[in-house]
């Protein structure tokens, strides 16, 4: 297995949930494995691996293997997959940030093979390819009907050698001819913004990760350090103990829920408190995935970071990679994961405090709620109110928070706006809905409460609110306590 230093820091459990990662652009898993003198042997270790601990149910009719290409019919997961020497040397390659190609990170998205993002001073990024495009063709040969596993494997090659790649952006076709070359890359790197705030961008979590960011931060609080900007946009994770532990620099408590198949959902906690304090946002994006969901959420629930951008990638399961006997690797599903207020990330991803889906807007936002509360520090005034006394109603009245029996209320409409959402009608008159974290709230005027309830729970909750001049106020708890808008 992988990463064994750290195994001790989260316990037994942690033993078998170690890689939390989406496949980048440098490996290469081929569809088809030779056959060899020692396949059947290879095919029965396979399948008591499978057996024992693949994390989802198995058909009847799974076993026995016949081949290799038999996984593709009973994994049912993309995550899951043999690798040969090559390919795992590869893997491991990729994890330890040196990579020979043109940097550039893909992903499957509405059956095209679209850039997620390129790797900083890469060929791909100095010749000018953008998150957005989709690769039509590499090298002259359509890419039509081929796996990403294939595409990564045509774009690959040797230090020093062309790849031609033809991208669509947009209406517009383009061609780029890159030199492929030996990439380091970085797994923390910061810039100064101003005022003490510093922008950290996290690429991903492979091995000393978290040590790169505790240097990191030691030298920026010698450096007069206030605030922090934690980019992980484009960030495909990782291995799941360097996410823990650097989750834990900024957070104590519990981190992570997990499970496997045989097992209900447990926790995995800090080792102590956090050494940090200091604010933080996390810009997270589409491309944000697994480990760096995990931290992201760990960081949100706990209320350590407010989070800015986009909902997430969605996955939550996490791997392990076993070394086979009889040649070769199996890379296999084994347990999943949920933020630690019991949010599912599988398929739904982390949601933002703050939905800003355009890029160039995302830092904006976060230098804004960075510097309203290293301005505000002493005065008490949070970045709502602020917002809400820049905003008018229909009437052209200030929007203001109201103080009724001792207890603050705010617009409900107008925080949901200054946090990119709306609220729509519900099915009857007098209804209205709006989701957040994948629940649903609704809002009853005539009776004037709000209701939702949480997973699993079969017990609705109820919260008074108020109503002034044709204006829905929610109390200020409500938006801390279930919203997570505690700290701004």
């Amino acid at each position: 297995m992988l990463l064994k230093k750290s195994l001790r820091f989260y316990g037994a459990l942690a033993r078998v949930l170690i890689l939390a990662l989406v496949m980048a652009t440098w490996l290469s898993f081929p569809s088809s494995v030779a056959i060899t003198e020692d396949t059947g042997e290879l095919l029965q270790e396979i399948e008591e691996c499978i057996q024992n601990y693949y994390l989802y149910p198995l058909e009847e009719e799974a076993f026995p293997l016949k081949s290799i290409e038999d996984l593709y019919r009973v994994l049912k997961d993309p995550y899951s997959f043999y690798l040969r020497e090559e390919q795992y040397k590869l893997f491991e390659d990729s994890l330890s940030r040196t990579l020979y190609g043109v940097g550039i990170y893909l992903e499957i998205k509405n059956s095209f093979i679209s850039v997620v993002s390129t790797v900083p001073d890469s060929p791909a990024q100095r010749a000018g390819i953008e998150s957005g495009d989709v690769i039509i063709a590499v090298d002259g040969r359509s890419v039509a009907r081929l796996s990403l596993e294939e595409v990564i494997a045509l774009i690959r090659g040797e230090e020093g050698e062309k790849v031609t790649l033809t991208l669509r952006r947009q209406e517009n076709i383009l061609n780029f001819t890159l030199v492929r070359e030996k990439l380091r890359l970085p797994a923390v790197e910061y810039t100064w913004e101003d005022d003490g705030i510093a922008f950290v961008r996290i690429y991903n979590f492979g091995g000393e990760a978290a040590k790169d960011m505790e240097l990191i931060m030691e030298e920026l609080e010698g450096k007069g350090l206030r605030g922090l900007i934690l980019d992980l946009r484009a960030n495909q994770g990782g291995y799941l103990n360097e996410a823990l532990e650097m989750a834990s620099l900024f957070s104590g408590g519990v981190l992570l829920l997990v499970r496997d198949r045989d097992s209900a959902w447990q926790e995995i906690s800090a080792p102590g408190e956090s050494s940090s304090s200091y604010p933080a946002v996390v810009l997270i994006n589409g491309g944000t995935a697994s480990a760096a969901e995990i931290f992201s959420a760990a960081l949100k629930d706990n209320r350590m970071a407010l989070l800015v951008g986009e909902v997430s990638f969605g996955k939550g399961t996490m791997q392990t990679i076993f070394e086979m006997e009889h040649g070769g690797y199996l890379k296999l599903t084994m347990a999943e994961f949920a933020s630690p207020r019991g949010n599912t990330i599988e398929g739904t991803g982390v949601e933002p405090h703050f939905l800003v889906p355009a890029e160039e807007e995302q830092l904006l936002m976060a230098l804004q709620l960075l510097r309203h509360r290293l301005e505000q520090e002493n005065k008490g005034s949070t970045f709502l109110e602020a917002g809400l006394k820049r905003m008018q109603n229909s009437q052209g009245q200030t929007l203001s928070p109201l103080e009724i029996d001792g207890e603050i209320y705010l617009p409900l409409r107008a925080v949901l706006f200054l946090t990119g959402r709306t609220i729509q009608s519900g099915a009857e008159p007098g209804m209205y809905i709006f989701p957040w974290e994948n629940r649903l709230y609704l809002l009853d005027i005539q009776k004037r409460f709000i209701t939702w309830r949480h997973k699993d729970e079969e017990d609705h909750i109820y919260r008074k609110v108020f109503l002034r001049g044709g204006i829905t106020y929610v109390p200020q708890a409500f938006l801390e306590e279930e919203l997570g808008l505690s700290f701004l």
